[in-house]
Formats: C-alpha cells, structure tokens, sequence
C-alpha cells in the first residue's frame, strides 16, 4: 500500500490564499495531479510536478473547521499508455473563476508508492485524498465532477444519512397535500392519521355491533376473535362431488357423492374430518347417474354413525340402487 507524506504547500499556494481573501474570491481547488517523478529541489518553489503523466477530476470536497480542506479523486488506467509508479501527488488551484492556475500543494512517496499498469492491465479505480492546509481562507470550494467512483466508505456514509435519498422522495409524493400521510397513532376510537397539511382524521374501529356498511372502520383484534367464534371458516373443501367446510366454533359441514357396490343394502362412507355427527341426510345424485328403481328409500343409521366418528352408514331397501348424494352435520 501506498504511503505518502502529508502534502506541502507551495509559495504559489500561500500566495494564492493571501490573494483570494484580500479580493474576496473563491479560492477554488481545481483538479489533483499524479506523476513519476522525484521531489523537486525546493517543494516550497514547485510551480509543476517532475514528471506529470495523469490529471484526475476532483469528485469529493470537504471543508475542516481546522483550517484545512480535503478533495478526493479516483484515477482509472482505462486510457493510459505507459504504466508508472505514482510517486508525484499535486493539488491545483486558482483564485475566481478566471484566475491562473497553479501548483497549491505538493508530495512525493518515493519508493512506498503503488505502480499504476497501462491500460492493457484493467486495474480497479484507485482513489487518491488529499487534506491541505488552507489557513485562514474565507472562501474555499472545489471543481467537483460527477465522473469518479464512489468507495464502499463514501456508500456506508451515505447510508447512514437520515435524509440521504430524501430530495428524491419529495419528488414522489407531495408532503405537503392531504394524500401524504405525516404519522399513525393510537387513539380511544381507532387509529388518528396526520396528514401533509396537519389535517388529521381517525379510522374508527370495528365494535361488536358491526354490520356490512363499515367498510372503512379499524378491525381490532378483540373484534376479530368474537367475529371468527361466531363461525369464521378455518377449513374447506368446497367441491362439488367431495368437499367440506369447518368452522372456528368447531361446527363442520361435509358432503359427498357414492353409490352401493353390487347386491349391498348399505353403504358405509368415511368422513374428511372426523366428527361427532348430529345429523346426516341423502337423496338421489342429482348429477345424472339416478338411484334406479320405484319404491326405493334411502336413510342414515343413527345408531352406528353415533358411536362412530370415522364414518357414517346409510341403508337402502333393495341391492343394485345406484348412485346417492350424502350431507352430514356434526361437530368437533
């Protein structure tokens, strides 16, 4: 890793800063340099780097409240023809938006730099900071691009900024209108909504004495449980020829299409959910395939379905009587 002393300024920067505060212009940080080279023979003097290969666009700044000032840049080897070793850093600048630029600061890491491949070796972005010395400056600022990479510290950053995305979120919603709801609160009669304007508004709950027309009412869950024990649907079935329904109350409807196998004068049929039965019923299967036969009757054996929560029987007066279709009441 890289190691570079911290950066020098120059007497052209030092000038630059006296200049800026004395005609009250900005002093503007406009690029960073990179080079090759070896430290010039007085830093203080420097007008330029030894041996410039790179400028990179400035795309961070920051102002210190300790009379200091960093920007950040990220060098790509993209376009680089010849590699180098990364030896010169240099910060430019200039006073006003017309001023002549110069070297402000300067620093060289000798032989503890990274070498930069030439762009036949694709490299991630390097980025480079600079923190320089800007006295007592009134106005500083820098160039800023938009063109350089972000680091995963810059992201992190971000991040952690409560308003980091919220410019763009106002342009999604209109903060200040009815439609934007502020807060949700608690309230005695339901939940009280705070709008964008500060208009407020409460969405009463559902009581025990509902009915179908609150449809914008609150349901609570004390409410919930009174209007599922009163028969809220936990389980079904809902076929034509085979189906059930269970309620939360424990109360099950189940039904059913069969026949009587052979010479058979009963009919045994296993239940999709255990239960004790109350009452069961049948009658011809009205899909088509009729009992067959005049003075046929079809009824429910009461006294083995009523020990039995498995199954039903029902009896029939003569063999062959085809196809029927049961209903059974019972209960859990």
């Amino acid at each position: 890793m890289a190691k570079y002393p911290a950066v020098i300024t120059t007497m052209a920067g030092t000038n630059a800063t006296a200049e800026a505060n004395a005609s009250k212009q900005a002093l503007i940080f406009t690029k960073i340099v990179i080079g090759a080279g070896d430290p010039p023979a007085s830093i203080a003097r420097a007008t330029g780097l030894t041996d410039k290969r790179l400028e990179l666009a400035i795309t961070k700044s920051t102002k210190s409240g300790d009379g200091q000032f960093t920007v950040q840049a990220s060098l790509s080897n993209a376009n680089l023809g010849t590699g180098f070793y990364a030896r010169e850093i240099g910060l430019m600048a200039k006073v006003g938006e017309s001023g002549r630029e110069v070297l402000f600061s300067y620093t060289n890491g000798g032989s503890y730099v990274d070498y930069i491949p030439d762009k036949t070796t694709p490299m991630d972005s390097y980025t480079f900071t600079i923190t320089t010395v800007i006295g007592n400056a009134e106005k500083v600022q820098a160039i800023v691009q938009d063109n350089g990479y972000a680091t995963i510290h810059d992201l992190v950053e971000h991040n952690k900024s409560a308003n980091a995305h919220r410019a763009e979120f106002d342009k999604k919603l209109d903060v200040s209108s009815r439609q934007y709801i502020k807060t949700l609160t608690k309230h005695n009669e339901g939940i009280q909504v705070t709008k964008g304007d500060n208009s407020q508004e409460i969405i009463n709950f559902i009581t025990s004495n509902y009915n179908d027309s609150d449809t914008n009412k609150v349901l609570n869950l004390a409410t919930l449980k009174s209007i599922l024990g009163q028969g809220g649907i936990v389980a079904s079935k809902l076929d034509r020829d085979n189906g059930y329904v269970k309620f939360t109350n424990g109360f099950i409807l189940q039904w059913g299409l069969t026949w009587f196998e052979g010479q058979n004068t009963y009919r045994d049929i296993t239940l999709p959910i255990n239960c004790n039965v109350l009452v069961a019923l049948a009658t011809d299967d009205v899909t088509g395939s009729a009992t067959s036969g005049d003075e046929f009757y079809l009824t429910w054996n009461s006294g083995f379905s009523a020990n039995n929560k498995v199954s039903i029987r029902f009896l029939t007066n003569r063999g062959s009587a085809g196809s029927f279709s049961w209903l059974c009441i019972g209960k859990v």
